[in-house]
């Protein structure tokens, strides 16, 4: 055969590969797709559960039972560097959970209603200000140096280390003599009573060289760090949400993570993976890179300030690990103050966070029962209208947050959704408020999007002249807004039978309302 021939036999053969592994690609797809689609069944199915539970999970937890559950994982998980690594990492946080994303469903609520340094960093990044040039050329021989090709993971810590307390105008020391693992770094604060982390970092040499990611061992090390049995960090960590700082590198790349201990807990990124090199305005890039590392050099003070301020206790306080939104206008002028009373009720739901509250006015001794819901979407106007019509809980107050978060209080409800209680047993006078409802909502054009039993409360309404009857609320309005403009979010439970015409960012339509209606009245939602 000529050279030629052989060629074009190669080519062909090549194609004729490329086709099966095309195919075999798009199989492997599929089998993504369809994992990925289970995955998300698996999620709502855990959340249904959840919800139907609630009742329960309110009376029987307590957010220092579940802290004191986190600290017992914490010290039993292996150490940092070995719980990390990809061989150990599914089974560790199967035995000893921890809120980093991994996987999904481990995503936790937003750090940044436990403290506000969080949204600060945000903030701090944001602002127009530019970095001082000082800075600009601290950032510019950082990433010169991290663009360089190490030997070990060793040397690339030696010789960028110095950058960056350069930047952060603060030395990185070890551990002190007796903990059973040493992350690469650690910024301490020096108060009376202990050494007080505030930012701990982990590196390795370039990406798939040490066999566990920086970030996920990084956020293993925060928890060890606050676990130690003995340590007089617990006089720290009974009055405060422990946060702190993760620092992770891997070759010429960084990432800035939050972490807090709540009645979990929970490392988030605060930025993307931030590349050092191979930027053609290299400039440009230390101006950015600058600007971030003073941030975060700036919020190191303020939590340096934050633990100083601290009075330690030997007894937890459930005050100072709750979530920072504790006042509201309550709109006479008089300020309304919230006393957290659970944990997190939907700690199991995805980067969800809700708790009961006690709501007082000034001389106000016994107060409101109410809920406390965060939220990154919501329409205050959709549950005002049907609160009038006591329909939906009192909403109390509703307020977009500094980080983008919306913060609702509504009154909390006596009863229980109509997901926990058999479908024959739910009497038509709740459904008819159910109708009752949408028809308002679409009289107005709002419509609803959600309209399953979970968020629906069924209770005892009063009468006047009658007597009570069983009544029923509508409680979530995240999905609520103006028809024709509201849409679906992405990762729709595909167990839920949505009606026709419902898809993942499609438009929210009053037909689907009208259908989900007549669903839940089939006891099929």
């Amino acid at each position: 055969m000529s050279h030629s021939s052989s060629n074009v036999h190669g080519k062909r053969q090549a194609s004729t590969q490329g086709g099966h592994h095309k195919s075999q690609k798009r199989a492997r797809t599929q089998e993504d797709l369809d994992e990925g689609r289970m995955r998300i069944a698996s999620i709502y199915r855990s959340a249904l559960a959840t919800s139907t539970l609630q009742k329960n999970f309110e009376q029987t937890h307590d957010i220092f039972h579940d802290r004191h559950q986190a600290i017992i994982h914490g010290r039993e998980a292996r150490t940092p560097s070995e719980a990390a690594k990809v061989s150990n990492l599914a089974s560790e946080q199967r035995k000893h959970p921890m809120a980093i994303g991994r996987p999904f469903e481990t995503t936790g609520p937003p750090i940044a209603i436990y403290h506000t340094v969080f949204s600060e960093f945000k903030t701090f990044i944001k602002s127009p200000d530019a970095a001082p040039p000082k800075d600009v050329v601290a950032a510019l021989n950082l990433m010169q140096a991290a663009a360089e090709v190490y030997r070990n993971e060793d040397a690339r810590i030696k010789s960028i280390r110095p950058f960056i307390e350069d930047l952060l105008k603060r030395r990185m020391f070890g551990l002190p003599a007796g903990y059973s693992f040493n992350p690469d770094g650690v910024i301490w604060c020096d108060t009376t009573v202990a050494l007080v982390p505030l930012l701990v970092m982990e590196a390795e040499n370039e990406i798939g060289t040490g066999g566990s990611g920086p970030d996920i061992q990084g956020a293993f090390a925060f928890r060890k760090l606050w676990v130690e049995d003995k340590s007089p960090l617990s006089k720290i960590q009974n009055v405060c949400c422990c946060p702190s700082f993760v620092l992770s590198m891997v070759g010429p790349h960084i990432t800035i993570h939050g972490a807090i201990f709540a009645d979990q807990f929970i490392v988030q990124p605060l930025t993307e993976t931030l590349g050092l090199t191979n930027y053609p305005d290299p400039f440009g890039r230390a101006r950015y890179i600058a600007k971030i590392m003073v941030a975060l050099r700036r919020c190191l003070e303020a939590l340096e300030d934050f633990y100083n301020g601290l009075i330690p206790a030997d007894i937890s306080q459930r005050a100072n690990i709750s979530p920072i939104f504790r006042q509201y206008d309550g709109g006479d002028g008089e300020k309304v103050t919230l006393t957290y009373t659970s944990p997190n009720l939907l700690s199991t739901r995805v980067g969800r966070a809700m708790f009961n509250a006690l709501a007082k006015r000034p001389n106000d001794e016994q107060g409101i029962s109410v809920k406390v819901k965060f939220t990154t979407r919501y329409c205050p106007a959709a549950h005002a209208l049907l609160a009038e019509s006591n329909l939906a809980p009192k909403l109390r107050h509703c307020e977009k947050l500094e980080d983008g978060w919306i913060v609702v209080v509504m009154d909390s409800v006596a009863g229980q959704d109509m997901a926990s209680v058999k479908h024959g047993s739910v009497p038509p006078s709740a459904f008819e408020d159910v109708e009752r409802a949408i028809r308002t909502l679409h009289g107005e054009g709002w419509v609803f999007g959600d309209l399953r039993s979970p968020n629906i409360m069924l209770y005892e309404r009063d009468i006047p002249g009658v007597g009570t009857r069983k009544g029923a609320m509508l409680v979530d309005f995240d999905w609520a807004g103006k028809e024709n403009e509201q849409r679906y979010p992405p990762g729709l439970n595909p167990d839920i039978k949505w009606p026709e015409g419902v898809e993942e960012g499609g438009i929210i339509k009053m037909e689907h309302d009208d259908r989900m209606l007549e669903l839940l009245k089939a006891g099929e939602l």
